[in-house]
């Protein structure tokens, strides 16, 4: 069983009945972490309390920073869910060693991103930070390279979205057995901002993954990066995200350049509303980054938490409504569309599989 699936990773919504109760029991989750005595009054009984907190992705967190204040039923349990994901995470992590070396060989660069980052540069402990996959961001000028590489290396490419197979995508997914790998050649779609890539490579930084040396992004584009990955997925995210974001957060040296840096990139609403949600639900953590919230971040902030799905529509609010510029989202719109009813016409009528649309001989089976 996978880490996600034990963890209930994919669906952090929908779990509990009360909207208010879940956001309580997040909140105390979120205290218990931020103020580790207070994880003695966790109510092992609430059978709810340990789903809600596999499905923000906390346990592993809980078990090594409130291991021994933990009422013993919830220390256990949150235990046995560390050694699952350090066990995962290795996994993942030598999968990730064994694709950056041979991108290397190629001459291609690469970036490890989100997760397995954030486990080696901001959690202390082995195991502390679930990730579901192994993601790579690889120069746009080498996606072709890169998409042989990991071809010859087994993996098997899957039309995850719309366009997927278009030479300004900005992502395709790849599978072998139980592992995914997101292969980026751009941070973002390139219709949703303006992102300085020179920039994302001059500043990379050396990361070391077990026996492979890799980069990972500077510290500021790491916390840019974080707050457009949340608001691609409409701010529905695992309350480990908003964690990612406070220890991100603390390693700021300059917070002005960095609010520069992501109006620069036309990322600064999703930025704004990543701070205001953390400071929301983890106090204090990010409070001399966050002014008064604004509407768009208001709303997040308000609905957060367990309870209903955020509805279609809804999240085409907050999709708009974190672009910085209306021209970003009117071109991000007609671009989506195009590609939408593209891939109508693939699965309809050309009826092409992964392979044959990212150029790719058949592989004998």
């Amino acid at each position: 069983m996978s880490v996600d699936r034990h963890l209930g990773a994919c669906s952090p919504v929908g779990i509990v009945n009360s909207v208010a109760d879940g956001r309580a029991r997040l909140q105390l989750l979120l205290r218990g972490l931020n103020e580790p005595s207070r994880a003695a009054s966790l109510d092992a009984s609430d059978a709810e309390l340990v789903v809600l907190a596999r499905a923000h992705r906390l346990t592993p967190l809980l078990s090594v920073t409130c291991g021994n204040t933990l009422p013993a039923p919830l220390a256990e349990a949150f235990r046995r869910d560390r050694i699952i994901t350090a066990a995962r995470n290795m996994m993942l992590a030598e999968v990730a060693g064994e694709c950056v070396r041979a991108l290397k060989l190629e001459g291609v660069p690469a970036i490890v991103l989100k997760g397995l980052d954030y486990g080696e540069r901001l959690y202390e402990a082995p195991g502390t930070r679930p990730t579901a996959d192994v993601d790579l961001l690889i120069p746009g000028t080498e996606r072709c390279r890169a998409f042989g590489v990991l071809d010859r290396l087994g993996f098997e490419p899957r039309a995850a979205a719309p366009g997927f197979d278009e030479p300004d995508y900005h992502e395709v997914a790849w599978t072998r057995g139980s592992v995914e790998i997101d292969l980026h050649m751009a941070l973002a779609p390139l219709v949703r901002c303006r992102i300085d890539y020179q920039a994302v490579w001059r500043d990379a930084v050396p990361l070391r993954l077990g026996e492979t040396d890799a980069q990972a992004l500077s510290i500021p584009h790491a916390v840019v990066f974080q707050a457009l990955h949340m608001a691609i997925d409409h701010f529905q995210v695992p309350a480990i995200y908003l964690i990612d974001v406070a220890r991100l957060w603390e390693k700021v040296l300059d917070p002005a350049r960095l609010y520069a840096t992501a109006a620069a990139w036309h990322c600064l609403r999703p930025l704004r509303t990543a701070l205001a949600l953390t400071q929301a639900f983890l106090p204090g953590r990010t409070a001399q980054g966050t002014g008064e919230p604004d509407l768009a971040a208001r709303r997040v902030v308000d609905a957060y938490g367990p309870g209903s799905p955020v509805t279609r529509f809804e999240q085409m609010v907050r999709k708009f409504s974190h672009f910085d510029r209306v021209a970003d989202g009117i071109r991000y719109f007609v671009v989506q569309s195009r590609r939408n009813l593209r891939e109508q016409l693939e699965r309809r009528v050309r009826k092409r599989g992964p392979r044959q649309r990212l150029n790719l001989e058949s592989r004998a089976r």
